[in-house]
C-alpha cells in the first residue's frame, strides 16, 4: 500500500472522529448558592437587634445589625410562578429549629419509612391505606405570614425559583440568621437592590461545596 492510499484511508476516519466529538453533550454545571458570614460582627451583634433584607431582584438576602452593617449575606430561592413570594414589610411571627409543612409532604409507611406518595399536594383521592403523612422538613424556620410563608433551609440552584412561596436558604448562613433573629424582628422583601453593598461576587471560600449543598427537592 502506498503512502497516498494510506492518507486516503485515514482522512475519512479523522472526519468521523471529529463529528463524534462534536455530538458529545455538555453537562450543565450546577450553580451552588454563595454565602458570606462575618463571624466577628455576628459575635458582637445583639440577638433580636437585627433585620433581614431580601431582594427578589437579585435573589439574595442580607442580615443587618443596628448600624446597617451586613452580618450575613446569601443567595436565596423565592417562589415559583403562581406561588410568588409576597412583597412587603413583615415581622418574624414564629421561630422553630425544625418545622414540617402542613401543606406539602409525603405519605409514607410508618413501619419502615417507605415513600408511597412523594408529593401529597399532587395526589387525588384518599390517603393510601397503611400510610401516614409526613410534612417536608423546613430547618431553621422563621415564619412571616399566617398562611405559611417563611424563611428556611432548602435545596436550590442559584438563580432559580423553586419554592411554593417561602424563601429557601443555604444551611450555614440561615442557621446564623436564625440564631440572631427573634420573634418581632423585621423582614423586608422587595424587588430593589439591597441597602448595603454585596460581597457575594468577591472571592470567598463560602460557596456550597459539591456533595454537601442541598439539591432541589419538593419543599415549601
Amino acid at each position: 500500500m502506498t503512502a497516498k492510499h494510506l492518507i486516503c484511508l485515514l482522512i475519512p476516519l479523522c472526519f468521523t472522529s471529529c463529528q463524534f466529538r462534536k455530538k458529545q453533550p455538555v453537562a450543565p454545571i450546577f450553580q451552588y448558592p454563595r454565602w458570606h458570614i462575618d463571624e466577628e460582627r455576628c459575635a458582637a451583634a445583639k440577638p433580636g437587634k437585627v433585620h433581614l433584607d431580601i431582594s427578589l431582584a437579585s435573589q439574595t438576602a442580607q442580615l443587618l445589625d443596628e448600624n446597617a452593617c451586613v452580618l450575613v449575606e446569601m443567595d436565596v430561592s423565592p417562589g415559583l410562578p403562581g406561588h410568588e413570594t409576597p412583597v412587603g414589610d413583615f415581622i418574624v411571627k414564629e421561630k422553630l429549629p425544625l418545622k414540617r409543612s402542613d401543606l406539602y409532604g409525603q405519605y409514607v409507611k410508618p413501619e419502615n419509612g417507605e415513600v408511597v406518595v412523594a408529593r401529597t399536594w399532587e395526589h387525588s383521592g384518599p390517603k393510601p391505606a397503611g400510610t401516614k403523612y409526613v410534612g417536608i422538613a423546613m430547618p431553621f424556620w422563621l415564619r412571616l405570614t399566617d398562611d405559611g410563608v417563611g424563611v428556611h433551609v432548602g435545596g436550590f440552584e442559584r438563580g432559580h425559583c423553586t419554592s411554593h412561596g417561602c424563601v429557601r436558604c443555604p444551611e450555614a448562613p440561615q442557621q446564623k440568621c436564625w440564631e440572631l433573629c427573634r420573634p418581632g424582628v423585621g423582614v423586608r422583601i422587595h424587588h430593589e437592590a439591597h441597602p448595603a453593598p454585596s460581597r457575594l461576587d468577591q472571592p470567598q471560600p463560602n460557596a456550597e461545596p459539591p456533595g454537601r449543598a442541598r439539591r432541589p427537592r419538593p419543599q415549601a
